[in-house]
């Protein structure tokens, strides 16, 4: 089934799609610029315009999530972040397809990534009572415009 933003997610990575932590999502689009000092003490200031874009957000990799219409995702914590651990791994210099839910689709390269599991008690208590890894984390990556 394909991911679409309003409806079963926020964003979409590399063809998944996502909810953000609320307040967590951020662009950024620094400026191409240089500033040097002329031979008479003046400021020499040169602006090649925007630069690229990068973004910052926390995926929520959370067991039990809903969609806009209140129905369950079907997808655990544990897929979501296997999924983008699989995007972070297996991109190695390549592009992937980045949507948000503004501007559309990009381009990007997925540049860093960390995971914070939410409550690793209940979960390491899940698996020593023979359950199944079914962790729920919060995610945080950044994505660069290629």
């Amino acid at each position: 089934m394909m991911a679409t933003i309003g409806v079963d997610c926020e964003v979409i990575l590399d063809g998944t799609g996502y909810f953000v932590r609320p307040g967590s999502y951020e662009v950024q689009q620094p400026r191409v610029r240089k500033t040097s000092v002329r031979a008479d003490g003046s400021l020499s200031y040169v602006d090649l315009g925007p630069g690229k874009r990068s973004w910052q957000m926390v995926v929520l990799c959370l067991n039990d999530l809903l969609r806009y219409d209140g129905l369950p995702t079907g997808v655990s914590g544990q897929a979501y972040r296997d999924a983008l651990r699989a995007s972070y791994g297996g991109s190695l210099g390549a592009t992937l397809t980045f949507v948000d839910p503004i501007n559309g689709s990009v381009s990007v390269h997925f540049d860093n990534y960390s995971e914070r599991i939410i409550d690793l008690h209940s979960q390491v208590s899940a698996l020593a009572a023979g359950g199944s890894l079914a962790a729920s984390y919060e995610v945080t990556i950044e994505l660069l415009e290629a």
